[in-house]
């Protein structure tokens, strides 16, 4: 996997307002304009764009315990109301289906080779160490924007894998587009095929987590080196609080 990280995480304590979609950018062929992969996509200060390299820093990641990991929305994020569609083929009505539910919602794809493992694998830890009672019991959704190759019954596969639980969605790109734009985050872009037809894709390296009051309060970064992602202890001090309403 070839490509820079990007800067300009988000600090312990920080906030973001979000902010607009880069202009003049879309779903395909963005790549390869002279950096390889991606650069530097910002939005509201905040780098979020990976094409499967790292991304992002993780507050508190020498101490977990205190205060929170992620970064404060100011205001929340409200949730679009958009719909995907589950595996078994149903829509998915993303505002009622997460009604009332702690919701964990990651964009990602399941030829990527570090960045999506890495984290449904750490949320699955964090499940697991969680073990009962408050935040045990995420709604964990993860959207696979490579619809060519995401298909049912590979992300069925994938997710089996790592935890049965995590639900995977797929659905029309522009719907899946509307939802990544609507949550402020940079387009999917894909890199020109190989020789061989295999491709990049860049997808946003943050989780959003909405509480039970529909809101999404603060957002993860889902990086993969030391200082690019959110370690499982975060998950494990972080989820209990949010499902119980507290975010800051």
């Amino acid at each position: 996997m070839t490509g820079g990280p990007t800067s300009g995480g988000p600090t312990s304590g920080g906030s973001t307002s979000g902010g607009p979609t880069p202009s003049g950018l879309t779903r395909r062929r963005f790549l390869g304009a002279g950096t390889g992969l991606v650069g530097s996509l910002m939005v509201g200060g905040t780098a979020v764009l990976s094409a499967c390299g790292d991304i992002q820093g993780t507050p508190s990641r020498t101490n977990p315990s205190s205060g929170f990991g992620g970064t404060l929305l100011d205001p929340p994020f409200t949730k679009p109301d958009v719909t995907l569609t589950t595996l078994d083929g149903d829509p998915f009505r993303f505002v009622e289906d997460t009604e009332g539910q702690l919701t964990v919602l990651f964009f990602g794809y399941t030829n990527c080779p570090d960045i999506c493992p890495v984290f449904l694998q750490t949320m699955a830890r964090a499940r697991e160490a969680i073990a009962a009672g408050p935040g045990s019991r995420p709604q964990v959704l993860f959207v696979g924007v490579d619809v060519a190759r995401d298909t049912p019954e590979v992300m069925r596969t994938y997710l089996a894998r790592i935890d049965p639980t995590f639900i995977g969605l797929t659905g029309d790109p522009a719907e899946i587009d509307r939802l990544i734009t609507e949550l402020h985050m940079p387009p999917v872009v894909l890199e020109d095929p190989a020789p061989d037809g295999s491709y990049v894709v860049g997808h946003p390296a943050t989780a959003t987590v909405f509480t039970r009051d529909n809101l999404a309060h603060r957002i993860y970064p889902t990086g993969v080196t030391a200082g690019g992602g959110t370690r499982m202890e975060v998950w494990v001090n972080d989820l209990p609080r949010l499902d119980q309403g507290t975010f800051k």
